[in-house]
């Protein structure tokens, strides 16, 4: 794991779980930096250089007010050395903040914690490849907060798995198994990196039994052609996007239609 993707797997995390906020200067810099940046052509689209150009990431830390707690320093320190889905990771971050919106009003659960139907809130699950794929949960967790999608996201992926251990993948089976059922809508995302047959299982399971689903597939994913085909034949009303950010617009349209505006 490179420094970057550490540095803001945590806070991403602690941003959405509402254990880290800014303070108001942090959070203003942080605000014009995510506007700078939006000038360019979208989150799908990086270039090698980046969305963040290095004098605006110098503009956010300038000596001011506390620079040396602000946990997004060191983030945009690591910026210029990291690969592209960490870059990705910081510029969805950038915009959860600049939204304006609260985390810590929000639900947000990864195994091994349930969730819990207390705050009545519709919850939305996760749905797509782990193993072998990119964090594209994080990012479209903090894409939904940056729109102001207020639902409980409940993100499968475990921030420590022990890989080849039957007794921990038994547990997060039936962790999936359980919360796709309690889910009142399933956002499924097919990454270009892995092929995700369990994905594709669950895919066929709750199309078929009519669960409500939003479903976005890779142009360059191995499978993308037989999923367009198979919704195409059962849930013929079902759009498979071609990037993480329109699925997760179009998982803004479903869940809370009317009650945000989701930008361009």
């Amino acid at each position: 794991m490179t420094e970057l993707q550490q540095l803001v797997g945590a806070l991403a995390a602690d941003y959405l779980y509402g254990r880290w906020t800014p303070d108001p200067t942090e959070g203003h810099r942080a605000r014009n930096l995510s506007m700078n940046a939006g000038a360019d052509g979208g989150l799908d689209g990086l270039t090698t250089g980046g969305v963040i150009t290095g004098e605006a990431i110098a503009q956010m830390l300038r000596p001011g007010p506390d620079l040396a707690s602000w946990r997004l320093a060191p983030v945009l320190r690591a910026y210029p050395a990291g690969d592209s889905h960490a870059r990705a990771l910081v510029r969805d971050l950038l915009d959860a903040v600049a939204g304006r919106h609260s985390p810590a009003a929000e639900q947000y659960v990864q195994p091994p914690d349930n969730y819990a139907h207390a705050d009545q809130k519709l919850a939305l699950f996760l749905a797509g490849g782990i193993t072998g794929c990119p964090d594209w949960q994080t990012r479209a967790a903090l894409q939904l907060r940056a729109v102001g999608v207020s639902v409980t996201i409940m993100n499968p992926r475990r921030a420590v798995f022990t890989e080849g251990d039957p007794a921990a993948s038994r547990v997060q089976i039936a962790w999936e198994y359980e919360h796709l059922a309690q889910a009142d809508t399933i956002m499924f995302w097919f990454c270009a990196e892995s092929i995700q047959p369990i994905a594709l299982y669950e895919l066929g399971a709750h199309a078929a039994r009519g669960a409500k689903i939003t479903v976005g597939a890779h142009p360059e994913y191995a499978r993308r052609l037989d999923v367009v085909e198979q919704l195409r034949h059962a849930r013929p009303e079902v759009e498979v996007h071609a990037s993480l950010t329109d699925t997760v617009r179009a998982v803004a349209a479903l869940m809370m239609p009317g009650a945000v505006s989701v930008p361009d």
